[in-house]
């Protein structure tokens, strides 16, 4: 390598390149493309296994009683590209898996091999009830035949989008589309709930669906509960306060002597002109005074 050695390179990253009446050099070539590799790598941010766009599926119940999941190209969009194994691959306009048996769920993906690196369209298509850890195969969907009305999951954990993953650059906005199925989400600092509207909260417990809006839940966790004992002051009453504003109140008695304490009212701020406060309220009884009672007392 005295002589005739590259005299070129390129700009930024320096890769060799031939100049005028320079020799091809083995160890140069290595050393050139594998600089171009280790910088694919970077750029895919090990994702090598990814979908970049993917166009509109179809099932279809065949004669023998099985199911078809048919993904075809739809306006600009082709029916699927992407990368297997770090090599890209496109798809023919339409692809298929097929055999699919009734009431179960399969693993939709795509299969490469090495001639996939020189040729985009060498690849096939694999179902599988089960995940399949390899690298040489990238997941697709997932197809739910168990109920009345077979689906398609486009985003099942696991799937690689090279969409959502510059959305999480360019938009926080959707980034996953309008839905994203998480095993477990860590909020350190906020969480924002709404967005100038009444939210509504779907809770799903052992399979009974609740809905509640957001407002109910703000108001629930607003309202606090406390106790206060108190000695009953009869037809004068007894003022009672709370580190809120007070929106009920309950009272019974404790005392187990054979005194009568008669009927109880209570009086709130703004009804009860002797109340002057939101967080107090008057007990009056219409019996003795001087019996041992208890408060619960609702405030906000």
């Amino acid at each position: 390598m005295s002589k005739n050695q590259y005299k070129q390179s390129t700009k930024y990253f320096g890769i060799p390149v031939p100049g005028w009446n320079d020799g091809i050099w083995p160890e140069l070539e290595l050393l050139k493309w594998q600089m171009v590799e280790n910088l694919l790598v970077s750029a895919m941010r090990g994702n090598v296994n990814s979908i970049f766009r993917e166009g509109d599926y179809r099932i279809t119940r065949d004669g023998d009683g099985t199911y078809t999941v048919r993904l075809s190209a739809s306006g600009n969009e082709p029916s699927l590209q992407g990368a297997i194994a770090g090599a890209y691959f496109e798809a023919p306009s339409s692809i298929v898996w097929t055999g699919l048996q009734d009431f179960s769920e399969y693993y939709l993906y795509v299969k490469g091999s090495p001639k996939t690196f020189y040729d985009a369209a060498e690849i096939s298509t694999v179902s599988s009830e089960v995940r399949i850890l390899s690298k040489y195969v990238t997941l697709v969907g997932k197809v739910d035949l168990r109920c009345n009305n077979p689906s398609i999951d486009r985003n099942p954990p696991g799937k690689v989008n090279a969409r959502d993953l510059a959305s999480h650059v360019l938009d926080y906005d959707n980034p996953h589309g309008d839905k994203v199925t998480q095993d477990e989400i860590l909020v350190r600092k906020h969480l924002a709930l709404g967005d100038g509207n009444d939210l509504d909260l779907e809770l799903d417990v052992n399979g009974e669906v609740t809905h509640i809006p957001l407002s109910q839940v703000v108001a629930a966790l607003k309202t606090t509960n406390t106790f206060a004992d108190f000695v009953s002051g009869g037809k004068e009453g007894v003022v009672l306060t709370a580190p809120g504003k007070i929106t009920f109140v309950n009272v019974t008695r404790t005392s187990v002597d054979p005194q009568n304490a008669g009927e109880t009212a209570i009086g709130f701020y703004g009804i009860d002109s002797k109340v002057k406060s939101p967080n107090q309220a008057i007990v009056y009884n219409f019996g003795e005074a001087g019996i041992s009672m208890r408060a619960m007392i609702v405030c906000e």
